[in-house]
C-alpha cells in the first residue's frame, strides 16, 4: 500500500466506456485498496447510483470520465457513510465556490491518497499512549475513525439543517 495512488482527471480514460468495461476499470483501479472479498462495485451498485440520482445517467449506455470520477469517489466513501451522507457530501463537495468537477475530483484524490500513504507508510497517530501494542494501535485507528466519522455526521447535519 506504500505510494498508493489514484488516477487524476486527465488520468481517466477518454473514451466512453460501457457497463463492463467501467467495472473492469474500476477493479482494476480499486483492487489493491480492498483487504478481503468485498465486492467494490458492481452492475446492481451502478444502477443504483443512477437510478437513486447520485449519479447521472449514461448517454446511451456509455459512462463519461465524470461517472468514472463519481464511481471512485463513492466506493471510497462507501466504506464508513450511507448513501444519504455520500449524496450530502457529494452535494457539498461539487458545489464550493470556484471549484470545477475536475479540480473538486483531483483535490479529494489528492488528500485521500496523501493520507492513505502517509498512514500506511508513517503509521502516523494523533493520539500517543504508552506502552503501544498491534492491537493497541489498531483501537487507536478505529477511535480515529469514529471521531472523525462523528465529527463529519455533526457538520453534514448542520449543512443539512441550512438546507445545503
Amino acid at each position: 500500500m506504500k505510494n498508493y495512488t489514484f488516477p487524476r482527471w486527465n488520468d481517466l480514460p477518454e473514451i466512453e466506456l460501457y457497463m463492463d468495461q467501467v467495472i473492469t476499470y474500476m477493479n482494476d483501479k480499486l483492487k489493491d485498496t480492498y483487504f478481503y472479498d468485498e465486492k467494490f462495485i458492481t452492475k446492481s451498485m451502478i444502477n443504483n447510483y443512477v437510478k437513486t440520482g447520485i449519479v447521472h445517467p449514461p448517454v446511451k449506455k456509455h459512462y463519461t470520465k465524470s461517472h468514472l470520477a463519481y464511481f471512485l469517489v463513492l466506493t471510497i466513501l462507501k466504506r464508513c457513510y450511507s448513501m444519504q451522507q455520500i449524496t450530502s457530501l457529494l452535494r457539498i463537495y461539487t458545489n464550493m465556490k470556484d471549484s470545477t468537477i475536475e479540480q473538486a475530483y483531483d483535490l479529494f484524490i489528492s488528500r485521500f491518497e496523501n493520507s492513505l500513504n502517509d498512514v500506511f507508510e508513517n503509521n502516523r497517530n494523533t493520539i500517543e499512549f504508552e506502552n503501544n501494542n498491534h492491537e493497541q494501535e489498531l483501537m487507536d485507528n478505529v477511535i480515529q475513525c469514529i471521531i472523525y466519522k462523528m465529527h463529519t455526521e455533526y457538520t453534514l447535519k448542520k449543512y443539512e439543517q441550512e438546507g445545503l
